[in-house]
């Protein structure tokens, strides 16, 4: 099969149990913390071994940050393209749970994540080519030369752009491979005002988004609710997503986009259109499970579930 180049974050998330988010002016004492490793790209890059793909995560951590590195080796996640930066402090959030279904307020401070430069992405990038993807989202420095670069070589570029910024619509979207974007940032992508949608409204969203980027495969997610995708050649497809009580939804995002890489990955080595699109539609199935496990879990990366447990339970729904 071949491998997946993630450039992403590498933070160290601070989770802090409260009885309501905090308010404006207000001092509120937490009834619990814990410490966790996270990042939208570490917990896409467990995600993405966890879903059984070869995987490599290129990023920069400061000293304070090195057992992240560790982590993600243990993971089985190449890690020889993650650099340290002993000037700067590793990227961290404190990260407010509620208790009512488990929701989540993120305060976020880049650090070394935004320390990343075009040279130390065309290293990273070295000895990958065509056929290999890159993943990349939105959460470091010199996220469109990654892309540029990716294209260049002739990889398949997966997009997450997660946070959103007024830059994401300004991206080569139309000849990245796929787009994987909740309901906020595909609004965003379209100008669109910020609200929650239902399943109807987010399949004009993704269709107006698939005639913007006609050759991009097009997934955007809907939390509870499930995910809409478009594949070229195809009408846009409702997954729904599986019920679960949820406990902390922090990594549910991350989870199914490794998931989601795998399905894309699979459809991707079928040379029938029709098959493809079966082959996603179905691993897309697994990814929503996968992230359905997840968030009946504490904390971020270590809530993502193995191919083997997302399998298990889907034989259970059948």
């Amino acid at each position: 099969m071949p491998r997946v180049l993630n450039i992403g974050s590498l933070n160290i998330d601070y989770v802090y149990q409260v009885p309501h988010f905090l308010r404006g002016g207000e001092t509120l004492a937490a009834y619990r913390r814990a410490i966790h490793i996270g990042g939208k790209g570490l917990n896409q890059s467990v995600a993405l071994a966890r879903a059984g793909l070869r995987t490599s995560h290129a990023g920069i951590v400061g000293q304070d940050g090195t057992f992240l590195k560790v982590f993600l080796e243990h993971e089985g996640v190449g890690v020889s393209r993650v650099a340290v930066d002993p000037n700067e402090s590793s990227g961290h959030t404190f990260i407010q749970v509620v208790p009512e279904g488990g929701e989540n307020a993120i305060l976020y401070y880049p650090g070394t994540n935004v320390r990343l430069t075009p040279e130390f992405v065309k290293s990273a990038m070295d000895d990958f080519g065509k056929g290999d993807a890159l993943l990349v989202q939105n959460e470091t420095s010199a996220v469109r030369y990654s892309i540029e670069h990716a294209l260049e070589k002739g990889m398949r570029v997966i997009f997450n752009p997660s946070p959103f910024d007024s830059q994401a619509p300004l991206l080569p979207l139309n000849r990245i491979s796929a787009l994987i974007a909740n309901e906020t940032e595909a609004e965003g992508l379209l100008g669109l005002e910020k609200k929650e949608k239902t399943p109807e409204e987010a399949m004009d969203i993704v269709a107006e988004l698939g005639r913007r980027y006609p050759e991009t495969v097009i997934l955007v997610t809907l939390g509870s609710q499930g995910v809409v995708c478009r594949m070229p050649g195809f009408e846009p497809d409702f997954i729904k997503a599986y019920p679960v009580h949820p406990a902390d939804t922090t990594g549910a995002g991350d989870t199914f986009t490794g998931f989601a890489v795998r399905a894309l990955m699979d459809a991707w080595e079928k040379t029938s259109a029709d098959e493809a699109h079966a082959v996603l539609l179905e691993g897309l199935r697994f990814a929503a499970m996968a992230a359905a496990i997840s968030v009946t879990r504490p904390g971020a990366a270590e809530s993502i579930p193995f191919w083997k447990e997302v399998d298990e339970a889907m034989r259970d729904t059948d």
